[in-house]
């Protein structure tokens, strides 16, 4: 599990949430879902923000329409942590 602090709080299952618990995704969660990201010509990568959401929402059992609701630092932070899992440490050095 990671834990995320939001510096917004979103709205969840009838409670406001400051702190999100992310699990690790599985292989099931990659193949129902896909890969978050798509590699770039100059071996970098581009984010996929739906796809991002998909994790964040199963990742952390909060519907999507709280997803929807973060503010946009928040998202942009928790797509990096989504893509840590996938990319490791360098994820890390681009949030």
């Amino acid at each position: 599990m990671k834990e995320i602090q939001l510096t917004t709080a979103v709205r969840a299952h009838g409670e406001d949430l400051f702190v999100l618990e992310l699990r690790e995704p599985t292989g099931k969660d990659v193949r129902e879902l896909g890969f978050p990201y798509v590699t770039t010509g100059d071996a970098g990568i581009k984010l996929d923000a739906g796809v991002i959401a998909k994790y964040v929402s199963r990742l952390a059992g909060i519907p999507l329409s709280s997803v929807d609701a973060m503010s946009p630092a928040d998202l942009n932070s928790i797509s990096w942590d989504v893509a840590g899992f996938f990319l490791g440490a360098s994820a890390q050095e681009n949030s």
